[in-house]
C-alpha cells in the first residue's frame, strides 16, 4: 500500500475529503461527525481553518492529526495556540510511529508559517505515550476535579439511605454566609473568550447562567454511563470567587431536583469555592495537559507551568 503525507487547511479540502474525514471519524472513535459539527469545530476558528495532517493511501484518507487555532493571552501579549485533537489511523493502516510523526511535522510545519508558536493538548492515557516519546511533548501538569454532590449514593451506593442527609448538609454548605470576597485569578494565560470562540465551542448542548455584573456560566447536563446525573460546569467568566459562588448556588436552584452532582475540572491555581476538591485516588480518570514549542521567539518554557494557565473543561475537545 502506497502511502503519502500532506498538510490541508479545512477550508483546502474538498467535498469528497470531508466526508472521508468524517467517515474516519467514525470508524474509529464509534461517533457520528455531521457535517455541521464538523464545519463548527474546524472552521469556526479565529483563522476560519484548522490543520489537517493527512495520511493518504490509494486515494483514500486513512489517517489525520488535527490541530485547531485558538487565540490566547500570553502574558499581556495576545498570540495564537494550536489544540490537537481526534488523531485517528484506520485500524488497517496503524503499526509503528512513522505515521504519526510524518501526520504531525506537516502540521507543524504549517502553523509555524502561521506563526502558531505552540500546540498542546489533553491526551488520554494511550495517547500521552505517544505524544511524550514520539512527538516529544513537555508536560504542563494535572488538572483537579472539583465537586458538589447532592445524591451520595450515585457515587456509594450503599449511603442510598442517607441521602436525606446528604442533600439537607449541601444545602446548608451552599448558603454558609460568604468567603473570600471577589478574589480573582490572575493567570498570564489563557483564552480569549469573544464571539468567535462561542461560535466555535458551544451549541444547543451547552446552557449559559447569566450573572450579576456581567459574569457568566456556562454548563452542560449530561447522563454518564453509570446514570449518574452531572452538571457539568464548563466555563465562569470572569474567574472570581464571587463568581464561581453565585454560579454554583445559581445552579443548584435552577437545576437541584434533576441532577446527582456538579463538577468542575480545571487548574490548581485557583481553589473554586465552594466546590470541593476530590481526592486523586477518588477521580474518574486522569487529564494531563501537555505540549510543544514550536516557535521559541514566541512563548518560552513558562508555557509549561499549570499555575500559569486558567484552564477548565472549556479549552479542550469534550463531549
Amino acid at each position: 500500500m502506497n502511502r503519502r503525507f500532506a498538510c490541508k487547511k479545512t477550508s483546502q479540502l474538498s467535498e469528497g475529503e470531508g466526508d472521508n474525514l468524517r467517515s474516519l471519524f467514525l470508524d474509529v472513535f464509534g461517533k457520528n461527525l455531521t457535517e455541521e459539527h464538523f464545519g463548527r469545530k474546524y472552521l469556526h476558528t479565529p483563522l476560519g481553518y484548522s490543520y489537517h495532517g493527512l495520511m493518504i493511501a490509494d486515494g483514500e484518507i486513512v489517517g489525520a492529526y488535527n490541530v485547531i487555532p485558538y487565540e490566547y493571552d500570553y502574558f499581556d501579549k495576545r498570540v495564537l495556540f494550536g489544540l490537537s485533537v481526534d488523531m485517528m489511523i484506520t485500524s488497517r493502516c496503524r503499526g509503528g510511529p512513522f505515521s504519526l510523526c510524518e501526520m504531525a511535522a506537516t502540521v507543524y510545519d504549517a502553523m509555524r508559517k502561521d506563526n502558531l508558536g505552540f500546540v498542546f493538548g489533553f491526551p488520554n492515557e494511550m495517547a500521552y505515550e505517544y505524544a511524550k516519546r514520539l512527538l516529544k511533548w513537555d508536560d504542563i501538569g494535572e488538572l483537579d476535579f472539583y465537586v458538589l454532590p447532592r445524591r451520595i449514593s450515585a457515587v456509594a451506593p450503599r449511603l442510598a439511605p442517607v441521602d436525606w442527609l446528604g442533600r439537607l448538609v449541601t444545602f446548608g454548605y451552599l448558603h454558609l454566609p460568604r468567603w473570600g470576597g471577589s478574589v480573582e485569578s490572575t493567570c498570564p494565560i489563557e483564552k480569549i473568550n469573544n464571539a468567535t470562540f462561542d461560535t466555535h465551542r458551544y451549541d444547543d448542548r451547552y446552557d449559559t447562567l447569566t450573572l450579576s455584573d456581567g459574569g457568566r456560566c456556562v454548563y452542560r447536563l449530561y447522563t454518564e454511563e453509570q446514570g449518574i446525573r452531572v452538571l457539568y460546569i464548563i466555563d465562569v467568566h470572569p474567574l472570581r470567587l464571587d463568581v464561581v459562588r453565585e454560579s454554583v448556588r445559581g445552579l443548584y436552584r435552577r437545576h437541584a431536583a434533576a441532577i446527582d452532582m456538579i463538577l468542575y475540572v480545571g487548574g490548581r491555581s485557583f481553589m473554586p469555592r465552594p466546590l470541593i476538591r476530590v481526592p486523586e485516588s477518588r477521580r474518574p480518570c486522569r487529564v494531563r495537559m501537555c505540549g510543544k514549542i514550536l516557535l521559541p521567539g514566541i512563548v518560552d518554557d513558562r508555557v509549561f507551568h499549570l499555575d500559569n494557565w486558567n484552564v477548565n473543561l472549556s479549552n479542550f475537545d469534550v463531549r
